[in-house]
């Protein structure tokens, strides 16, 4: 799928990423961690610059992700 491979680059540096950037923003291409930013934004901006239109990966650095509710109002 789309990112897999990003996500296993975010889970495999993450604990390094913890010690060093929690809460940043780390931008990843591929197997690349390409670089950490303070905030989403400039993050996704550098992606845009340098690797659209190819996919790639803008996490924040944090140890355990927040669920996300979906409502479903469908049928």
């Amino acid at each position: 799928m789309i990112l897999d491979r990003e996500m296993a680059t975010f889970r495999a540096n993450l604990p390094e990423l913890l010690v060093q950037h929690a809460g940043r923003f780390v931008l990843i291409h591929g197997d690349d961690v390409v670089g950490v930013w303070d905030t989403k934004d400039r993050a996704l901006e550098e992606g845009y610059e340098r690797f659209l239109p190819e996919a790639f990966l803008v996490k924040q650095i944090v140890a355990h992700d927040p669920p996300v509710f979906v409502a479903w109002l469908g049928a």
